[in-house]
């Protein structure tokens, strides 16, 4: 398929160009979710109904552990509302491009994408944004500070930066992990049952650290990275001592964004153009 490379254009144009069509993209998809004001509400009184489903087996977990690892009812809370902050983000921004990357490589839609002034890869993972899903921030952050006030703990700055650090990146190596997991659109027939795997996967974030131990805590750590998205997070928030956790989370990020950019490139090569 010919048109398959962009432009070539300085660094600076390059992202001045970028960052406008993602705000280009943010302001589509403002416009439409205003217009579909139910659709929004829902959402908005659905994430509360997901917030308390979360909330029943994490509190179960600490409670049975509680007098092995100290993890109490206050911290299962953190962990949850952590965890529903990060899966809003990614639900909001990532989940509607990798939900419609399948289709996109099987029914040749990907050509579109290909031939745009934007790099093809953020354009297959960027351009699909829906703001609603960002409503469960709210309790998410409701349920950390009432965790916080009902325990009577001080939490200081240092610690509040660190635990916002690290849930950013365990977006990030969540992000990088579904990717991957999304790619093998362009190397089976279909891929669609892999989004319900990572879902599940997933879940595991919403549990505290008493739920990971031995070689599970370095599983759903370094290969499937769900408690980055919660128990990591939460451990520093409350001041747990983090040990090698910040050198753990650099190594995740670099290798997976390598093996992220490799896997891209080798998918390309393999994708047959709908005009080829």
């Amino acid at each position: 398929m010919t048109g398959r490379r962009t432009p070539r254009l300085g660094v600076f144009s390059t992202c001045r160009r970028i960052i406008a069509w993602y705000l280009s993209c943010w302001r589509q998809a403002i416009a439409r979710d205003l217009q579909f004001r139910t659709q929004t509400v829902l959402v908005a009184v659905g994430s509360l109904a997901e917030v308390g489903v979360a909330l029943v087996p994490a509190l179960v977990v600490a409670h049975v552990a509680r007098d092995t690892t100290g993890w109490d009812t206050s911290g299962a809370m953190v962990v949850v509302g952590l965890f529903t902050i990060a899966t809003a983000l990614l639900d909001a921004t990532l989940a509607p491009n990798l939900a419609r990357l399948d289709s996109a490589v099987r029914e040749g839609d990907l050509d579109l994408l290909l031939v745009r002034p934007i790099p093809a890869f953020i354009a297959a993972t960027s351009r699909w944004i829906r703001p609603a899903e960002l409503t469960r921030i709210l309790p998410g952050a409701g349920l950390v500070l009432a965790a916080l006030s009902f325990d009577e703990r001080t939490v200081s700055f240092g610690a509040a930066a660190s635990c916002g650090a690290l849930l950013l990146i365990g977006v990030l190596c969540w992000a990088l992990f579904w990717i991957n997991a999304s790619l093998l659109s362009f190397w089976w027939s279909s891929a669609d049952p892999v989004q319900n795997i990572v879902g599940g996967l997933r879940d595991a974030g919403q549990y505290p650290k008493a739920a990971f131990r031995g070689s599970a805590s370095v599983v759903f750590t370094a290969a499937i990275p769900a408690t980055l998205l919660g128990a990591i997070p939460s451990a520093s928030l409350l001041g747990e001592p983090l040990g090698t956790t910040w050198l753990l989370c650099g190594l995740i990020t670099a290798v997976g964004s390598a093996v992220t950019a490799a896997h891209w490139h080798l998918a390309l090569r393999r994708y047959d153009s709908a005009s080829s």
